[in-house]
């Protein structure tokens, strides 16, 4: 127990004989008598540590060393709980959302530190859009949608275009443009291999993607 001697803080050891109230065993522990009021009323049976137990005009007295004893025996058992109430939560949140969207580093954390990461990883995406290192998802899509409509327009018009000025017939020109389609089906499909991102060639994203 610490105690105030000669203008300094003295540690003094308990000994094993040593009867205390309730509020010199909550101080001894570290926490306050209110704590320890709840703690000591739990305990079942007759401990050899609980003396006396508090009752209406009649304090608690409590063997030090036992009482000591019991309270870090208890500590351990609490922290073991709780320990594995963590683990519990843990793991029925990795089933629900899933371990793709959380890493497993991440599982201890609390709703407040949860919540602080959001808040910064928030403001680093939207800080890396602001200098142009990163676009929206949908905003990508919508451009490169976009883009492959008018490439397919455009290509599309050669053949006839291409017709015309040799003095071909729309005919001899229609493989081509059988030619033409296939290689733009081919680059939208390169780019969704790449990009994990289906483009469609109408202007829109696809409905799948």
């Amino acid at each position: 127990m610490v105690f105030w001697i000669d203008g300094a803080l003295t540690m003094v050891e308990p000994r094993g004989d040593l009867i205390v109230n309730l509020e010199e065993f909550a101080e001894l522990c570290g926490v306050t008598a209110e704590t320890m009021r709840v703690h000591v009323k739990a305990v079942d049976g007759d401990a050899a540590w609980l003396i006396e137990r508090g009752a209406r005009g009649r304090g608690y007295a409590i063997e030090a060393m036992g009482g000591l004893a019991w309270w870090k025996a208890k500590r351990r058992d609490d922290e073991a709980v709780d320990a594995e109430r963590k683990a519990q939560l843990a793991q029925l949140r990795l089933e629900l959302v899933g371990d793709q969207i959380e890493q497993t580093d991440q599982l201890g954390l609390t709703g407040k530190q949860r919540r602080e990461e959001y808040r910064a990883g928030f403001e680093a995406i939207e800080y890396r859009k602001a200098i142009g290192k990163l676009v929206d998802r949908d905003d990508m899509i919508h451009a490169l949608s976009v883009a492959a409509s008018e490439l397919r327009r455009r290509l599309m018009q050669v053949p006839a275009e291409f017709a015309i000025r040799e003095g071909m017939t729309q005919q001899a020109v229609a493989p081509l443009e059988g030619m033409l389609a296939r290689a733009i089906d081919e680059f939208l499909r390169m780019v969704a291999e790449e990009s994990k991102i289906r483009v469609t060639a109408e202007g829109e994203p696809d409905a799948n993607a």
